[in-house]
């Protein structure tokens, strides 16, 4: 992992934000972790290692995308502060490479130590099970969306998907097309002709600052 100094963040206060714990059990977290920043494009956790440290994502972003044996680059998570990855599983292979996509702020954890504070403290273990529960569903959509959409569909669905995650109009900053070609599986060119095509129609509206879903309800109707 490539950081760039641990930087003056107050681990406790964090933990006891993203925990919803008591400044004691903050205070606890914080004396197990081990502090990192990261410039944008280091990699977190290496396809194929064994990890045997919990990352807990405190600021930033960090994307999870594995190579396929055909050599494709599958995108398969996403992680916001608050998410938990890496070593949840010490005893296999990790799945993905897990890089910082902007300045980010994690903490470490030995497996073993992480999952010792996840019994005393009920507070940690939810947020664990929280989080392995969402990255599961977020896998099976992104499986269910591969399997039964169009690569069009998956555009539409994407980006019905990325706007619900803030208000449900709005995708803030304006999407990269390469990055939602990634994380649809498909190529760049498809997913600009078919932005192109909503903006037309009327269904999304390009600004500065990002994309407008105008009409939700319409731009549901194109999943297929």
């Amino acid at each position: 992992m490539r950081g760039v100094g641990a930087g003056d963040i107050d681990l406790a206060t964090r933990f006891a934000q993203l925990f919803a714990c008591s400044e004691a059990i903050a205070a606890e977290l914080a004396s197990a972790a081990m502090p990192r920043r990261c410039s944008p494009g280091a990699t977190i956790v290496h396809q194929g290692e064994m990890s045997a440290r919990v990352m807990v994502l405190l600021e930033g972003h960090v994307r999870a995308a594995m190579v396929t044996l055909d050599g494709r680059i599958l995108q398969v998570a996403e992680h916001h502060p608050g998410d938990i990855f890496g070593g949840v599983d010490p005893g296999r292979e990790q799945a993905a490479d897990c890089t910082a996509t902007m300045p980010s702020h994690l903490a470490s954890f030995a497996t073993t130590e992480f999952y010792a504070l996840a019994e005393r403290h009920a507070c940690v273990g939810v947020v664990l099970a929280r989080t392995m529960v969402r990255q599961f569903s977020a896998l099976s959509q992104l499986v269910s969306a591969r399997l039964t959409l169009s690569a069009t569909g998956r555009v539409h669905a994407e980006l019905l998907r990325m706007a619900r995650e803030k208000d449900g109009r709005w995708i803030r900053p304006l999407p990269v097309l390469s990055d939602l070609a990634l994380r649809v599986q498909t190529a760049r060119e498809t997913v600009s002709r078919a932005v192109s095509a909503l903006e037309r129609r009327g269904i999304v509206q390009r600004h500065e600052d990002g994309l407008e879903i105008v009409a939700p309800a319409r731009l549901e109707a194109l999943i297929v």
